[in-house]
């Protein structure tokens, strides 16, 4: 067998690993509107009509205007649930591959997952991509262009507790998991100010709070009392603070060059503060691989995810019934 036969023959053994995650059945229902009486104005939008564009194949969504949530249930649930981010630097979202087939697989495995349709910086009729991004990084910028992308997942994650019993889920158990972009998303809801407004946990796919300072990360754990050796071994176990973030999982591929130095300066800030967020730092795979499958193991990101997941929400029960 050639060398380009055996690469041929692994990439389509893993193709048919990953649509046998869709096998279990799985409920799509109808995008649910987060602002019904339409929602406010923000820093992207334009003073013109727009009308929201499916680009490449529907792969990407441009002009994303009116912020919607669709819900993927499986069919036997396990309580939990994850609203997922997809990326795009604010400009479009790349619905498919970070959105929609995420949701399926985490659905196909029992997780209720919802696609979150944010808000974009828009795109002018007849503006070229790269100018529309030259005119957003001169007159707006990446940290205030996430403002209503955020402001659009804290009322998705407000909507799902208030609506938990609707979709068969705890308002207790709902995390998400956001790539690039939709990882300021994710890690935003990890810092809210109030701890019951924050997600009870969190994914960061090649992404972090791009913010030009780190949001405030209070202690993980409790100060030790006085007289407590120095030497982590000799230390008793610490106890959680009440106000510590929740479990956070990164991901990342080591040749990323969009964020190949915020992610590891962001969980460097985590360690400090005592986190121990699971971290998988893979040896390629770029930006934005999401489910695209690049034959590399980095394509096994979310069953790391769901495992890390699974463990997560164990805790968590073990945790309620002492």
């Amino acid at each position: 067998m050639t060398k380009k036969r055996r690469i041929m023959g692994a990439l389509l053994a893993l193709s048919l690993s990953r649509g046998m995650a869709y096998a279990a059945p799985v409920r799509e229902q109808a995008p649910v509107v987060l602002w019904p009486q339409g929602a406010p104005a923000w820093a992207g939008s334009l003073k013109i009509p727009v009308q929201e564009e499916a680009r490449d194949g529907g792969q990407r969504l441009w002009n994303v205007s009116q912020p919607t949530l669709q819900a993927f249930l499986p069919e036997k649930g396990n309580g939990a649930a994850v609203i997922v981010a997809p990326g795009g630097g604010f400009r479009f979202l790349s619905v498919q591959s970070e959105g929609i087939a995420v949701a399926r697989w985490l659905a196909a495995h029992g997780t209720a997952a919802f696609v979150l349709k944010y808000r974009v910086v828009q795109i002018a009729p007849g503006e070229t991509e790269a100018a529309m991004h030259k005119r957003m990084n001169a007159e707006i910028g990446i940290e205030q262009a996430g403002e209503a992308a955020l402001a659009d997942g804290r009322l998705a994650l407000r909507y799902l507790r208030a609506h938990g019993a609707d979709y068969g889920i705890d308002p207790h158990r709902i995390g998400v998991v956001g790539f690039s972009a939709g990882g300021h998303v994710a890690g935003m809801l990890a810092h809210e100010a109030r701890p019951e407004d924050r997600a009870d946990f969190v994914g960061l796919i090649y992404g972090l709070p791009f913010t030009k300072v780190t949001p405030p990360i209070p202690a993980a754990n409790l100060p030790f009392p006085p007289g407590t050796p120095k030497e982590p071994w000799l230390q008793p176990k610490p106890i959680p603070a009440p106000d510590a973030l929740p479990p956070i999982f990164i991901a990342m591929a080591q040749d990323d060059l969009a964020v190949g130095q915020g992610v590891p300066d962001y969980y460097a800030k985590l360690f400090a503060a005592g986190y121990r967020p699971e971290t998988h730092l893979y040896a390629r795979g770029g930006h934005g691989f999401g489910m695209k499958g690049t034959g590399t193991t980095v394509d096994h990101w979310i069953e790391e995810f769901d495992w890390w997941m699974q463990q997560v929400l164990a805790d968590k029960s073990e945790k309620r019934t002492k």
